[in-house]
Formats: C-alpha cells, structure tokens, sequence
C-alpha cells in the first residue's frame, strides 16, 4: 500500500495517538474499515510516521488480507527497522503466506529485540512448531514462552481454600474458549455440550470471543454460560476461583482469544488442553493434554510438556445444518476433474504448490480451485495468483476462491470431485466436512500425528480417500482417483452413513468417556498425581478405593 492510496482530503490534525487508542478499539469490536478510513486520515497528515503504518499492517492481518499487511509492515520497518511490533506482524504475515523460513527469521529477531514480549514469544512458539517438523523443537520454543511468562504466575499461585474432596462429587467443568462461534471448535463441540450429563458434571463456558449465529445456538445447551470477552485475566481468574471449578479446559492454546495467563495462575485444581491446538504450549500449569492414540500415542509423551491423557477417540464431529449432498461427481457432467484445496491458506507451502503443479500437468484436461483465508476476491487474487505462477501452475486451470460463507462452502462439493488435503499442516474440521459432502480426499502421511490429521483421521474411520506415504504417492493417488468416477460416485454415496454409524458421530459414548477422564484426572489431583492417564480403566473400582482410604 502506498501512501497516496490512503490519502483522503485534508483534515484538521489530530492527536495520533490517541486516534490509533481509537482505532485498536475499532479492531476489537471487528470494524476494519472504519479503521482503515481513519489511519487514511493520519496518512494524510503524517506519512512518515511508522505507527501509523504498523496499524495499518495491524489491522489488514486481522482481515488476514496478508499482501497489504505486509507492505504495510515493511514501510513501518524501512522508517523504524528495530520495531518488534511490525516484526512479529509481519512474520505472521509471511508464515500466512507460505514464507515460513523468512517467518521464522523475522520471529526471532522480533524476540531478540522484545525479550519481555508475552505475544511474541507466542507467536515464535506458534510459528516454530508449525514450520519444524522436530518435535523436540516445538517443546523447546513452546517451553522458551512458558519459563518466560506463563511458569513465574504459576509459582505465585494462591493455595485453593478447602473444597469438597469426595471422589464421587458431581464435579464442575469449565470450558474457556474464543471459538463457541462460527470455528472448527464449535462443531467439535456442540454435541458434547448437547450430550453432558448434568448428573454427572456441572457445565460452565467462559466466552472470550464476540458472539455469533452459532453462538446463540451453543448458550442454551449450557447451565452456566459466563461472556468473559471484557474481563482481564485476573477477573475471570478471579470469578473461575469463586465458581468454584475442579475440571478447566482449554480450548484454543496459542490461538487468537487464548486465556493461558489465566491457566498460569492456577484458576482449577485440574486444567487440560484440547482441539484447539495440537502442538504443546510448554507451560507448567497445563496438567493434561486430551489426545488419542492416532494423535498422539503414549510412546510420544517426551514431545509434550503436558500429560496425555488417552481417549478413545479425541473428538465428536457434528456436521452444518446446511450441507446439500451431489450424489453424481461433477467430472460426469464437466467432462473433466476438478480438484479443490479447501484448507486454510496459510497451510499451503510452495512445495504444496509445486506437487499439485505436478499433477496438473500429468492429467491435462484437470482444473483445480484453491479456497483462501482472505474474504475479498481481489485480496485473495492478490494473495495467490503471484504464488500459483512461480510454481509454474498453468495458469488457465487454476481458479483462487476467496473464503466463502459456511452454507456455501458446503456446496462446494458440487463443483468439486477430489479434495487434496495439505502437508505439513493437514485438515481438522475442513477434512470432515469435505467428507460429509463426499469428496474423496488424498492426503500425506507423516511421523507426527500433528502433522498428519487428515491422514490419522482416514486411517481411523477406514473409508474417504487415499493416504500417500511420499509425494510421488500423493501424485499418483490423485491421478488414480481422477481416473476412478465410479469410485468418487460409490464414496458420495456412501461417506454419510459410514460416517454417522462411526466413532465420530456417536456423541453419547464420546461425552460418556470424556466426563470420565475428569473423573479420574480428579482423582489423581486427590492423590496428588498422574497414576492414570487412560480413560481404559476402572472408574467406579478407583472411586471405591479412594473412599475407603479416606
């Protein structure tokens, strides 16, 4: 962005910094434009001041419209270069982008010139562990930001006053989480609060992001729904304490809305991570990570700083009320495939590109349509088209979709007959849903679960696509699947059934295991410490003996 295309007609100067104050307001309550039209106005009277411009670049990476936020942040840069802020904003920036080398670089020179940044060593945290695929590397940089900033508030912790100790109570269960909103966590999610039982466990949400459509449907199904969007730390630390909560559960680790500071002081006895990251958060005050053996099998516990604690199976899938089904592969009617990539576009690396390119050029008559974060057309065009040229894509047979609205993004199966799934960075919630609209799906097989989960999610329900062990296996499997209509139409019809009658779909069982894991992670809190970490056990004998010892 260039500062003449920011320039609107003299205004009266205003104080700067109280205007940006006003702005950073405008961000939270998610109003960019009117943002944008007002760091215009202090273009117009101050162009070379590079505050203005790191807001600028702030508020195009909360639009996740990356080109503009990096020429932004880069003009912030040329008129300050030591600004961590911009720093650390533009490596987001890059990371976004597929330049996640030149990400992780710019993240760390950003840490060495704010040693006392909580959100930049979170950032390094985020970035490191989804650019490394070492695992040691994602717990030392996770482990870098907790010793920092998360562990000093843990050892400051206030005792918990004297609580009830019976190994039977019906115990309180807390959920903290940005995401009971239109995200992947709310579909996990829904059945499970639909599913809880109230004689086993009393619910309470503490909400830190602005509410939704999905949101009003997700308060009702909750006793105790607390908005803590405004609250500090300290005061939903402070309100977690009185409430009382024996189980609190994380639900978005180093993700936008996080409340990890409030893990860090110790707000529950028991405090557990799930979904909402996969990687460790390196912080001491995490006593458990909800995993299952495809995710994350015991022999990994050296790559975490939390406990595994092993289900069943993680998670429940609940698929969008709206999701048309398109019985018959569009190629049937098209005359040719067409493969879509419909993750997130920050989980698209060059060497991505560079695969599908392969495959395009194999199969001629094939097209392939690549769904980006940003929400305006022409951002998304600005984004990708640049990227789909260097990977020497041809150009006439790649079409870039900008984020599309859920109602229809679930139709996009009718457009589409093969989804390719990403790699080092695979699908979650996307994977399920291009199921439910039955694509066929190829994916990468990896060492790592977290980097993998399409794949470990394939292998668990035995049906939905083919798993490659190497590029040239991911290669061939989409020219096989492209080849095979009949096997695209066979997989249309049948994934919705097969996924209804799987693991994924049957909630009461799913939230009958979870409700016991915080029965017996609250049971090594009474022991004092972490004996059992597979929900493969006896409850009701471990509760009897907890009563006879007392």
């Amino acid at each position: 962005m260039s500062s003449s295309s920011l320039a609107p007609e003299a205004a009266a100067p205003v104080s700067i910094p109280g205007e940006l104050t006003r702005v950073r307001a405008m961000v939270d309550r998610a109003q960019f434009l009117e943002a944008l039209s007002a760091l215009a106005q202090l273009v117009a009277q101050d162009a070379r001041n590079a505050q203005v411009w790191l807001h600028i670049g702030f508020v195009y990476v909360r639009m996740a419209i990356w080109p503009q936020a990096i020429d932004a942040l880069q003009t912030a840069l040329e008129m300050e270069p030591r600004m961590p802020n911009a720093q650390r904003l533009l490596a987001l920036a890059m990371f976004s982008t597929g330049r996640r080398q030149e990400a992780v670089d710019l993240i760390d020179a950003a840490c060495r010139h704010a040693k006392n940044e909580n959100s930049h060593w979170m950032t390094r945290a985020y970035i490191h562990s989804h650019t490394s695929s070492d695992p040691l590397k994602s717990l030392e940089v996770a482990r870098d930001w907790g010793r920092r900033f998360a562990d000093p508030l843990t050892r400051n912790a206030k005792p918990f006053p004297p609580r009830d100790r019976n190994p039977r109570k019906k115990l309180k269960v807390g959920y903290v989480t940005a995401d009971f909103r239109q995200h992947s966590v709310a579909f996990f999610m829904r059945p499970v609060l639909e599913h809880h039982n109230p004689d086993n466990v009393e619910i309470h949400v503490y909400s830190s992001g602005r509410p939704d459509a999905m949101t009003e449907k997700l308060r009702p199904l909750v006793p105790h729904w607390h908005d803590a969007v405004d609250q500090t730390d300290d005061q939903l630390y402070e309100q977690i304490r009185a409430d009382g909560i024996d189980v609190l559960v994380d639900l978005s680790g180093f993700t936008l809305g996080h409340r990890l500071d409030v893990f860090a002081r110790r707000a529950a006895p028991v405090q557990v991570t799930w979904l909402g990251y996969m990687h460790t958060l390196g912080m001491k005050a995490m006593d458990y990570r909800l995993v299952d053996a495809g995710i994350a099998p015991p022999g990994h516990a050296p790559f975490y700083s939390e406990s595994l604690f092993q289900l069943g199976c993680m998670a429940s899938y609940a698929p969008p009320e709206y999701s048309p089904l398109c019985e018959e592969p569009p190629m049937l009617r098209n005359g040719y495939p067409t493969l879509i990539s419909l993750n997130n576009s920050a989980k698209i690396t060059d060497e991505m590109l560079g695969i599908w390119a392969r495959i395009l050029h194999q199969r001629q008559d094939a097209r392939l349509i690549i769904m980006v974060k940003e929400q305006d057309p022409d951002a998304a065009q600005a984004h990708m088209q640049p990227r789909v040229e260097a990977a020497g894509m041809p150009l006439d047979r790649v079409s870039v979709l900008h984020q599309q609205p859920l109602d229809r993004f679930m139709e996009l199966g009718h457009i589409a007959d093969v989804a390719l799934d990403t790699s080092p960075v695979s699908g979650g919630t996307t994977t399920l849903h291009a199921l439910w609209m039955g694509l066929s799906i190829v994916a990468l097989d990896a060492e790592r679960a977290v980097d993998a989960a399409t794949a470990r999610t394939l292998q668990g329900l035995g049906f939905g696509g083919v798993i490659a062990n190497d590029v040239d296996g991911y290669v061939q499997a989409a020219l096989d699947l492209m080849a095979d209509p009949a096997r695209l139409q066979q997989q249309r019809l049948a994934a919705r059934a097969q996924l209804e009658s799987s693991i994924l779909m049957d909630y009461p069982a799913r939230t009958q295991e979870l409700e016991k894991a915080y029965g017996l992670m609250w049971l090594n809190w009474l022991r004092g410490d972490q004996r059992i970490l597979t929900v493969d056990t006896d409850l009701e004998a471990l509760q009897a003996q907890a009563e006879a010892q007392a």
